[in-house]
């Protein structure tokens, strides 16, 4: 499957949530969402598509720690932007800054990746 935007930017705030921007369509969106989720081996626990909203979690290992991503997908004038939220899983200790950026990131850049093949 070939997934395709005309453009994108990417937001680096100091603090969630981390936001990237397409000019493109919110199906291709949505399907590259889910691709990296499955691909990065998250549970998807709840979604709405009308919404455009779906939380996620991930078990930990030796390099990553447990977490939840929180995704929403908003539409408006021609802009797709998903915002990612990352907390730590129940149970586990609080992630740090550097932790949350990191996942955030690394999620982004592989659905940035399937949108520009």
């Amino acid at each position: 499957m070939v997934l395709g935007a005309i453009g994108c930017a990417v937001t680096q705030p100091s603090a969630d949530p981390w936001v990237i921007t397409y000019d493109g369509s919110p199906d291709d969106v949505w399907t590259a969402i889910h691709i990296v989720l499955v691909d990065l081996d998250y549970d998807v626990q709840s979604e709405n598509r009308e919404d455009g909203v779906v939380k996620a979690n991930r078990s930990g290992d030796a390099e990553n720690p447990a977490v939840i991503l929180s995704l929403d997908q908003i539409m408006r004038s021609g802009e797709v932007k998903v915002y990612v939220r990352v907390a730590a899983a129940a149970g586990e200790p609080a992630l740090t800054f550097e932790q949350k950026e990191k996942t955030a990131k690394d999620f982004l850049a592989l659905v940035h990746g399937l949108l520009f093949k």
